[in-house]
Parts: structure tokens; sequence; C-alpha cells
């Protein structure tokens, strides 16, 4: 079977090493291409290679996408596939781009699908006491000491509100949890057809 070179050559580690050898082996190699061990002419070069040595090692010190590129370079090698076209510097920038921009919204569809329950809770807590503090200034004694205070009742009406808006999102984001599940898988779909184009480019002899 024909052999390729992959991420591991590109580290210098074997196929099945450890995240503890893939991490020192990043270390090392980032001592050379870091942009702060190269001259001004050559930060463009070094950013470059730096953004290739991430992903790489994101992928390999991740369990499900190592087994993802694992699965495609063993594909490549029985297909005797030894060398592939590097794409052109504009368009893997564009999928580097999309990728950077999947991953972002799947975390902020993650994020809110997760805190739902949290942001009800704290908005509830929050409109809760601003409430409560701000009957007990209409109806109490304590609205004569606030009344000499009237930046203390502002933000007491400020909490109120910022209560109620929380109490509103984290509803919001309640009622939309199916629509996000769907929408992440989507997402993760993508991202895993990205990842493929992307570790294309650095399939080569």
């Amino acid at each position: 079977m024909a052999r390729i070179k992959t991420f591991y050559d590109e580290l210098g580690v074997d196929r099945n090493a450890d995240g503890a050898a893939i991490k020192h082996a990043f270390k090392e190699i980032a001592k050379i291409y870091h942009p702060d061990k190269n001259p001004p002419d050559k930060q463009a070069w070094a950013h470059e290679q730096m953004s290739r040595l991430n992903f790489i090692v994101d992928t390999l010190l991740n369990p499900a996408t190592r087994k993802e590129y694992d699965g495609l370079v063993k594909k490549y090698e029985e297909m005797f596939l030894v060398a592939r076209p590097r794409r052109r510097p504009h368009e893997q920038n564009a999928l580097e781009r999309e990728y950077a921009q999947v991953s972002v919204e799947i975390m902020n569809l993650a994020g809110k699908y997760a805190n739902c329950r949290l942001k009800m809770v704290i908005g509830g807590i929050v409109g809760s006491v601003a409430a409560i503090l701000q009957l007990a200034a209409y109806f109490s004694p304590l609205g004569e000491v606030l009344a000499d205070f009237p930046m203390t009742l502002a933000f007491i009406y400020f909490f109120t509100l910022i209560g109620g808006i929380m109490m509103i999102i984290g509803i919001s984001d309640y009622l939309g949890r199916g629509q996000y599940r769907r929408r992440i898988h989507e997402l993760e779909q993508r991202r895993s057809h990205l990842r493929e184009r992307m570790y294309e480019v650095y399939v080569s002899d």
C-alpha cells in the first residue's frame, strides 16, 4: 500500500502518537514558525505556517476529527492517491474563513441551547428581587429612605428591566431548542465537509 505524507509526518510523530507527543512536537516546530521568531519580511509566511500547524494539531488532538482524518488517509492510500494538486491560496483562505464562520455559529447556537434555562433562572431572580424592592419602596417606609437616593431607584428600575429582558431571551431560546438542534446538526455536517476539503490540501508525496 502506498503511503502518503500526513499530518503526523508534518509534526514528525508516529501515526499512533498520543496527545502529549503531539503537543510536544507542535511546541518544538512552533519555535521555528512562530511570527515572533521571524523577521518582519517573513511575518505573512510565518502566520500562514502557524495557521496550518494549528489546524493540524487541533485535528489530531480531537478524537472525533482524528478518526475522521485517519479514515481519509486510509482511503487515499488504498486508492494509491499519492499526490493531489494544491489549491490556490485564495481558495484555501476562503475555505478556512468559512470553516471559522461555521465553527463560531455552532458555538453561538450551542451556547443559546445550553444556557436558556440559566438565563431564565437568572433573569427571574434579578427581576424578582428588583420588583420586590420597587414594591417595598412604594408601600413601606423604605420608600422614604430611597427617595433621598434617586440613583438607587434608577438602579432598581434598571435591574428590573435587565431581569425581564433576560427572561424573554431565555424563554425565546428555550422555545427554539428544536430549531437550534437542527441547525447545529446541519452546521456540523457542513464543517465535516469543509474539514475533508481542507485535509486534501495537505496530502502530498
